[in-house]
């Protein structure tokens, strides 16, 4: 789907056309004398400031700024650093008029949201391994070859056991009392001559779940409380549609909500096995005696990646012999390679196929210690849950197990949960890459949001009879699936310095909850390195180095793309000059975070950008920061990690703007109406030429100096 002339027009009313005169030299800076005049003078918290005028921003080549009195004034080129204003290095870089001729065309010829159109209308939601996520990689590499392109391909990074694809899915609810006890004008239309829905419901689903296989209507039936009340109710389960309480109704935040039905995944399944082997939890009485060794559970807060959570551990010691299973932000499995020696508990857990080598050290009932991520230290102080003082029957864990167990045994369509607002937020089970199709429970929770919760929730405390009816159109096919990243290069032109390469990227992948569209996270990104690629190839620019583009798959999983690209690489990896990646909504690229080696580089190869981009809506210029740290960052949730912590430079963009990422981030709200076009123009035209200079600069970008490793010590 192509954006008309019209409405190209009307994305860079907001943007400011004014065309640096290139960086290789400050001698080589031209400046034209051509004014741009004021349009209006705004009035703002520091201030007045004077807003430059289209008509004229269209013609003007001159990079402005406005002074301390809020007037708009021509000026020299110039970069940001630590947010100050500063003149930018003298460094060769790049061809001037190219860099005019990506200006010229990232304002008035930018096809960015031609591309996110595409990927969101045309496809749709890309998660990891499915059939959208496969369209996307061929179309992508289509369109980089249409550009012309070199090395277009997609480059296999592994396998899946089984591809998930979601098809339509509906939830509705519908008034089950007597058609004489309903209210009159209700829709009609519903099966059976029944009244039609009385709300519509927003909900999701973890991926690799099975659907209904049709339309399943079924009473809406609380939750068990009490095994009493479970007895009492058997006959009503069957059937019915289950309300829960999550957990993340009473605090957690979204981890809290998604995890938890990861969790409560795990526990039908296991209440299954039971089920099929006659076995039930045990209701004896909790003994008083103290817990052997380091068998129990043992809990307590973790933060990774400045995100909070919980972690679990359960550990079983018979005659010296440590076993058991972890669990935190949703991921649960048995533990491997326990070794204990005096005070020191080692082990290694799997978590969503990433390995986690733990080192504990116990002091009476704590154990503190932790493990890595992307590098970085996760550290956690757990605590066992000691015996009661008397006797209880029974275990509250095992009471829980078992109520649900009973009303599994009766057999019903499924559970629901629910969010705390009107956000729903998409995850997937655990073992999702190695389970097979066949393996898949047939059990499945719907998370619906907060308000539909409290809808369904008070009506039933009102004594009123719901039923509820769901259509997911979920397709589980046996594999072994393909996942790609999707490759394309601008070779070299220098015969020396072809062989280094600049890598400009995102992620393809998304999730694709019911609603979603796949568009902050990460369809943005993707576009913007998509026309990046366009823009250069269009300016015919020829950089020294080669620029190399890849669009990751496996983000969302844990870099999984990227990692294994990097770990592909090997040794090639000392010829990657930098690697960018865009995966922060629709926000536009505001900054990077480097450390003082790279300050000139960055500083050089970002200024041609400042001065450019007005946002009228923020009234402030959407130049580019350059922040400057004592180490690059290791850790990051994002692909630039897989790399950073291989010792090559990445870099996240900071996005800056006034979208609310968290709106769409993994939520049914991720579609097309977030994406802010003037935003995504001065990405696009600034990944370009940031990566343009970078790719003609003299030497590589600088690295940061490899700490000296740990010397061992004896105990």
């Amino acid at each position: 789907m192509q954006v008309s002339a019209a409405v190209r027009r009307s994305l860079v009313i907001a943007s400011l056309l004014a065309i640096a005169g290139g960086c290789a030299s400050r001698e080589e800076a031209k400046l034209e004398q051509r004014s741009v005049a004021p349009a209006a003078v705004v009035t703002t918290e520091t201030g007045t400031l004077e807003v430059p005028a289209w008509d004229d921003l269209m013609h003007s080549v001159t990079p402005m700024r406005h002074d301390d009195d809020g007037r708009l004034v021509a000026t020299t080129p110039y970069a940001i650093v630590d947010g100050v204003r500063v003149d930018p290095p003298v460094i060769p870089m790049g061809d001037p008029a190219t860099i005019k001729r990506l200006l010229t065309l990232g304002k008035t010829d930018n096809h960015v949201m031609d591309h996110l159109t595409h990927l969101t209308q045309q496809i749709g939601p890309r998660l990891t391994g499915s059939s959208n996520a496969e369209a996307a990689n061929n179309w992508t590499r289509q369109q980089f070859e249409s550009w012309g392109l070199a090395n277009a391909h997609l480059w296999e990074w592994g396998t899946i056991a089984a591809r998930f694809d979601r098809g339509p899915s509906t939830g509705n609810v519908y008034d089950a009392r007597p058609q004489s006890a309903q209210r009159p004008g209700r829709m009609p239309g519903a099966p059976g001559g029944q009244r039609g829905p009385i709300r519509e419901l927003q909900f999701s689903t973890l991926a690799w779940t099975n659907g209904t296989q049709g339309p399943v209507r079924g009473r809406a039936v609380t939750m068990p409380a009490t095994l009493d009340e479970a007895n009492a109710n058997f006959e009503s389960y069957k059937g019915a549609w289950i309300i829960q309480t999550p957990r993340g109704r009473s605090g957690g935040g979204i981890r809290a909500q998604r995890d938890g039905a990861t969790i409560r995944f795990n526990r039908r399944a296991e209440a299954r096995d039971r089920l099929a082997k006659g076995e039930w939890p045990s209701l004896d009485p909790v003994p008083t005696e103290p817990i052997p060794g380091l068998s129990g559970d043992w809990t307590g807060p973790v933060t990774v990646m400045a995100q909070p959570g919980d972690f679990a551990l359960t550990l079983t010691e018979t005659d010296g012999q440590v076993g058991g299973k972890a669990s935190s932000f949703g991921a649960e499995s048995p533990i491997t390679n326990v070794k204990v020696e005096g005070d020191t508990l080692t082990f290694n857990w799997n978590a969503n196929g990433m390995d986690f080598a733990f080192s504990m050290k116990r002091a009476g009932e704590t154990l503190t210690g932790g493990t890595t991520y992307m590098d970085e230290p996760v550290t956690m102080t757990l605590t066992r849950k000691l015996p009661p003082d008397t006797p209880t029957a029974p275990d509250p864990g095992n009471l829980s197990d078992y109520i649900l167990q009973k009303v599994l045994e009766a057999g019903p369509a499924g559970f629901l949960s629910s969010s705390e607002d009107e956000r729903v937020w998409t995850s997937s089970v655990n073992e999702w890459r190695t389970r097979e199709a066949a393996a898949y429970p047939a059990d499945l929770e719907i998370t619906m949001t907060g308000p539909d919760y409290d809808f369904i929730n008070s009506r039933l405390a009102d004594g009123m009879a719901l039923d509820l009816e769901f259509d997911l159109n979920h397709v589980i096919t046996p594999g072994p699936i393909a996942c790609y990243d999707t490759i394309a290069e601008i070779p070299g032109s220098d015969p020396v310095l072809k062989n280094e390469v600049v890598i400009v990227s995102a992620h393809l992948d998304s999730w694709n909850g019911p609603g979603s569209q796949g568009c902050v996270d990460n369809g943005t990104g993707s576009s913007v390195v998509l026309e990046t690629a366009r823009l250069l190839m269009a300016a015919g620019a020829k950089p020294k180095r080669t620029i190399r583009f890849v669009l990751w798959t496996g983000e969302e999983q844990g870099l999984l793309g990227s990692a294994a690209y990097a770990e592909h690489l090997g040794d090639e990896l000392s010829r990657v000059s930098a690697v960018f990646v865009d995966d922060g909504g629709t926000n536009y690229e505001g900054g990077l975070e480097a450390i003082g080696p790279m300050r000139d580089y960055l500083a050089a190869a970002t200024a041609p950008v400042n001065g450019q981009f007005f946002d009228a809506s923020e009234n402030k210029w959407m130049n580019v920061n350059v922040r400057i740290g004592e180490r690059m960052p290791r850790g990051g949730g994002s692909d630039h990690a897989s790399f950073n912590r291989r010792g090559v430079p990445g870099f996240f963009w900071d996005e800056v703007g006034r979208a609310d990422y968290q709106h769409g981030w993994h939520t049914q709200f991720d579609r097309l109406d977030q994406a802010i076009p003037e935003y995504l123009q001065q990405s696009s035209t600034c990944m370009a030429i940031t990566a343009y200079n970078l790719a003609c600069a003299p030497d590589m970008l600088p690295r940061q100096v490899a700490e000296p490793a740990p010397t061992a010590s004896a105990n």
